[in-house]
């Protein structure tokens, strides 16, 4: 719905897309910074709950580091649904909070594999409708999350592709890989050296702004890269991760501590 959450909705599936899940795991809670142009300006926590059934995941936004001097934002999202023999089925999802000056609300339901925006406040009359005909079998971005965690598991690969609805925009997303590289270094890394990179791309394909000056630049593939080692306990675990944004340019995404078990 705003840059915001989509920052939320990109980082998030790419940084947990190749996360081992476990059978045992009541809950993971990873925390993770976002850089633009080598300033710290996101916070950003996902905490989920994998069983081979089904899964529920939170996660949240908050400025930070030089961005908390000048702007006020406050996202959580939430989303669960059921693993079936041919992917996923997407229950609901949810994102509210404060951004661009104003509280913002999205609530999707899943209705025979489609997504339902029953709640978008407040309306956006200047952006394009998604076409109906296009949202069958689109499933939202933690969901898409969800997915990649469990292709992981199953095949050891980050190969895959969905289509993803926040409630306003469709996006087109393929993960590739993965293939062995180091840990790029300088952005006060907590993981370094080898790691597994797995590349991924996300495009809009619907909801732009209407009469938009910036059309094309916002039709454009954005590609980035995502960055995995083992941690015990866990699994492979995203530790970096880097994409390009439409608006904030090139983005930087680092996990800060261990991640933890929780209840």
């Amino acid at each position: 719905m705003t840059s915001e959450r989509r920052i939320g909705g990109i980082l998030l599936a790419a940084a947990l897309s190749t996360t081992a899940a476990r059978a045992d795991t009541t809950a993971v809670t990873a925390r993770y910074d976002v850089y633009s142009h080598g300033l710290h300006v996101v916070n950003a926590t996902a905490s989920y709950a994998l069983q081979p059934w089904g899964y529920a995941i939170t996660t949240t936004l908050h400025a930070g580091g030089f961005m908390s001097w000048f702007v006020r934002m406050d996202v959580t999202s939430t989303a669960k649904g059921n693993f079936t023999p041919d992917g996923i089925q997407p229950i609901s999802f949810e994102s509210s909070g404060f951004s661009r000056g104003k509280n913002r609300h999205v609530l999707l339901d899943f209705q025979n594999g489609t997504p339902v925006p029953t709640t978008v406040t407040p309306a956006e009359p200047d952006r394009e409708t998604v076409p109906s005909s296009d949202l069958p079998h689109a499933i939202d971005t933690l969901s898409a999350m969800a997915l990649l965690l469990s292709t992981i598991d199953k095949t050891g690969q980050c190969n895959g592709g969905t289509r993803v609805f926040d409630g306003l925009r469709l996006t087109a997303m393929n993960v590739h890989g993965p293939v062995q590289g180091n840990v790029p270094t300088g952005d006060d890394e907590f993981y370094k050296g080898p790691a597994l990179r797995c590349d991924f791309v996300g495009q809009q394909e619907a909801g732009f702004i209407k009469g938009s000056s910036h059309l094309e630049e916002l039709k454009k593939p954005r590609p980035g890269s995502a960055w995995f080692q083992q941690v015990p306990g866990f699994g492979y675990v995203a530790v970096r991760i880097e994409f390009d944004h439409p608006k904030l340019g090139h983005l930087v995404v680092t996990l800060k501590n261990p991640p933890k078990h929780t209840l």
